[in-house]
């Protein structure tokens, strides 16, 4: 990780998270951690942190197609609590896994290809498991 990835990458976590998780959090009702694996975002290059963007959007709308009644609400709170982001360079790694109280974000965001879970593919999976 050179100089530009640490910079970004602050960024992302000094302003960038803390209003994704105050978004999350008028969307649930409630708090929702957001828990970053920053080495696997910052080992290429800047490009995977420029992209989280996309990813923060797609979590925020899941989140909102759940939670759009108290009913939905309390259920996601009953059963998740944190997101936890995972970033790799393998397009057979992407998945997601709710387990425990935390659902499990793997996405590939590296070299010039991208895939990541859409809105409706999280909140088909979750929201099948509530």
């Amino acid at each position: 990780m050179g100089l530009a990835e640490k910079r970004l990458a602050e960024s992302i976590k000094t302003e960038k998270l803390p209003a994704f998780e105050a978004k999350l959090k008028e969307r649930a009702g409630y708090d929702i951690k957001v828990d970053i694996d920053w080495n696997t975002f910052t080992a290429y290059d800047e490009y995977p942190l420029s992209r989280l963007d996309i990813v923060f959007d797609d979590v925020e709308s899941f989140v909102k197609k759940i939670c759009t009644d108290d009913m939905g609400k309390e259920a996601l709170k009953d059963k998740m609590a944190t997101i936890h982001l995972t970033n790799s360079e393998n397009n057979d790694d992407v998945k997601m896994e709710l387990k425990e109280d935390t659902l499990f974000l793997t996405v590939q965001l590296v070299q010039s290809s991208f895939n990541s879970q859409t809105d409706s593919q999280l909140a088909n999976y979750v929201e099948a498991l509530l």
